[in-house]
């Protein structure tokens, strides 16, 4: 195959073949006269009209037809009949011309010889023949014009449509969420969830128990963009169902053999859920593959950290192994961790995103990194508390944004 016919290579084409018949033609008219060549021309006029007729009805060459073996006979052949019906259509009007400027008085007698006629016919042809090609040229640079920028027109409508949808699936998203803050008897908490993308695989829920109760869920769906959202929704809609009635272990085993059922392969939920008692403070923790939450002492007590005996006032709650995320395997026997908090004391529920985005130097930011920034933010409020700690992990990272950022603070507050 080869390379697309572009504009220069129909206007050569058009040269090369043009020029030629158009020079026989005119030396026809001025070796068997004007009387005769005309009747030469009007004869070959009909006969090339059906062949041209034949020739394009079924196929032209247009702009970015592709110009192979099998077809370029074709492309040479209609050229040439077009070729022919233009000259005899200049031609015929020459001779007519000639005809008429014979008859009259102030030509009258004139002779002009055959060489001068061949010279008149040629260069006259010449000249339509070039003001034709050029013509044509035009045309096909304005075809080619009209067609990109309708092209580029509806890529833009497309885009534009995108971009709606994309934003109302963001707005549905964000509906399915529960409030950002909220308090009532006895706790405070804060939520924050970025997508990566128009819309986020991450998700935080929170719901009350008839007996007071919360349940807090803090989701990872794998994956980005629109099927992950899909998948959030589906996990958001059932959790709360599953969990009204059941503890906090047998909850989350229950999510997991549906999730096992209906999930595709490679597709997972890493999440993290909760049982917290706003009058005693006791909260009960199941891990599925999320992150470990945070512990951080309102009243500036340590605890020993890691082997070393290193001590700080945030700690990590590790819930007890196994914790694969949910719907990998159906049955996984999770379990629990279970944790007391004081007054002022904040837990930090998070999701990959934050300890894992990217610094400068191309490598993730880390949980030690993370862990010096929870001790800088100063806010009473937990959302305030929580902003401060989103803008010190951006500032540290790139731009770019590479996974969701999501994360839950919950504070014992005052019973009272």
């Amino acid at each position: 195959m080869h390379p697309i016919l572009g504009q220069r290579g129909r206007l050569l084409l058009y040269l090369a073949i043009w020029l030629p018949v158009g020079g026989l033609l005119s030396a026809l008219v001025a070796l068997l006269g004007q009387e005769k060549a005309s009747a030469a021309v009007a004869l070959a006029m009909p006969l090339a009209l059906v062949y041209a007729f034949i020739c394009l009805s079924s196929w032209y060459p247009s702009r970015g037809t592709p110009l192979s073996s099998a077809n370029a006979w074709r492309v040479v052949t209609n050229h040439a009949a077009a070729a022919v019906i233009s000259s005899c259509v200049w031609q015929l009007a020459v001779v007519g011309w000639a005809s008429v400027l014979a008859r009259l008085p102030l030509f009258a007698g004139a002779y002009i010889d055959r060489r001068q006629l061949v010279l008149l016919f040629f260069s006259f042809g010449l000249l339509l023949y070039l003001l034709s090609a050029a013509g044509s040229y035009l045309y096909i640079a304005f075809e080619a014009s009209y067609e990109a920028e309708k092209r580029a027109l509806e890529a833009r409508k497309s885009e534009e449509l995108a971009a709606r949808e994309l934003e109302l699936a963001r707005s549905l998203q964000r509906r399915l969420l529960p409030p950002a803050e909220r308090s009532g008897k006895g706790f405070r908490l804060a939520a924050r969830n970025l997508a990566a993308q128009w819309v986020a695989g991450d998700f935080y829920d929170y719901f009350r128990l008839p007996d007071g109760r919360l349940r807090i869920a803090v989701a990872d769906v794998s994956g980005k963009g629109m099927s992950a959202s899909l998948i959030m929704a589906t996990v958001k809609a059932v959790l709360p169902l599953i969990a009204a009635e059941r503890s906090v272990v047998e909850a989350l085993r229950e999510l997991n053999r549906k999730l096992a059922g209906e999930l595709g392969d490679r597709e997972f939920v890493a999440l993290a859920l909760a049982g917290y008692d706003p009058e005693t403070g006791h909260l009960e923790l199941a891990n599925a593959g999320l992150p470990d939450p945070y512990l951080i002492h309102g009243d500036g007590r340590q605890e020993i950290v890691d082997p070393e005996g290193r001590k700080r006032n945030i700690v990590a709650i590790e819930a007890p192994q196994p914790r694969l995320p949910l719907g990998l395997r159906a049955e996984v026997d999770y379990q629990s961790v279970e944790v007391e908090l004081a007054e002022g004391d904040r837990v930090l529920f998070l999701t990959d995103g934050l300890p894992e985005a990217l610094i400068a130097a191309g490598e993730p930011l880390g949980y030690e990194a993370l862990v010096e920034f929870l001790a800088q933010p100063r806010a009473e409020d937990t959302g305030q508390w929580l902003d401060e700690l989103i803008e010190l992990v951006r500032g540290a990272t790139l731009d770019e944004q590479s996974d969701d950022w999501t994360a839950l603070l919950l504070e014992q507050a005052a019973r009272a």
